[in-house]
C-alpha cells in the first residue's frame, strides 16, 4: 500500500494538489484512487476550475474497471467501465514498470485510447523532502501532450512536468510528509 500526494503549480504558483492512493488487496488485486483540486486565481477570481476523481482497479498488471468522472472548468466527462477484452493500462505514474512500458493508455478524463511513445532521458537530481535523490527521467510523448516524469532509484514518483494547452508549465511536486502534518489542524 502506498499514496503519493503531490503540490500542483502553474508556472511555479500553488494551485491544488493530486493525490493516488494505491491498495493492494488480498486476492492480488490493486486498488487505485486518485483525487484531483486545482483553482487558479486572476485578480481575486477563480479564473479555472478542476475536480477529477478516479477510481481504478487492477488485477495481473491490467486495469479490470475504472470509474473517474472530471469537472473541468464546467465542462463535466464521465468514464465508467469494465475492461475485459486484452490488457489496458490507464496513466499508471504509481508504477514505473508498468506504465513505462506502455505503447497504449486509456485516458481516464476522455476514455480514449493515447498513443505514446516513452523516452529515456536520464539521470537528475532532484530536491525532495529538502534532500538531494538521484532521479531517472523519463518522457512520454503522445499526440497531444509531452510530460516528463521522474523515478527515484527505489522506482518512487518524484516529479512530473507537462505543458498545458496555453503552453504554460504544470508541475506535480511530491509534498513533504512533514508539511502535511504542520498544515493538519
Amino acid at each position: 500500500n502506498s499514496s503519493h500526494e503531490f503540490e500542483v503549480l502553474l508556472d511555479s504558483r500553488p494551485i491544488g494538489t493530486h493525490r493516488f492512493d494505491v491498495r493492494r488487496a488480498s486476492d492480488g488485486t490493486h486498488q487505485v484512487t486518485s483525487v484531483a483540486a486545482f483553482d487558479v486565481k486572476f485578480l481575486g477570481f477563480n479564473a479555472y476550475r478542476y475536480r477529477h476523481q478516479a477510481t481504478e482497479r487492477w488485477a495481473r498488471g491490467c486495469l479490470a474497471q475504472i470509474d473517474a468522472s472530471t469537472d473541468d472548468n464546467g465542462k463535466r466527462l464521465r468514464v465508467a467501465r469494465e475492461l475485459r477484452d486484452g490488457c489496458v493500462s490507464s496513466y499508471a505514474y504509481w508504477d514505473p514498470e508498468l506504465l513505462l512500458k506502455q505503447r497504449e493508455l486509456l485516458n481516464p478524463q476522455t476514455g480514449e485510447i493515447d498513443a505514446v511513445k516513452v523516452e529515456t532521458v536520464g539521470e537528475e537530481t532532484l530536491t525532495v523532502r529538502g534532500a538531494p535523490v538521484r532521479a531517472d527521467r523519463y518522457r512520454l510523448r503522445s499526440e497531444k501532450f509531452v510530460i516528463d516524469l521522474w523515478y527515484s532509484k527505489t522506482g518512487e514518483w518524484l516529479q512530473l512536468d507537462s505543458s498545458t494547452d496555453s503552453k504554460r508549465q504544470l508541475r506535480y511536486r511530491l509534498r513533504d510528509a512533514s508539511a502535511r502534518v504542520a498544515r493538519t489542524p
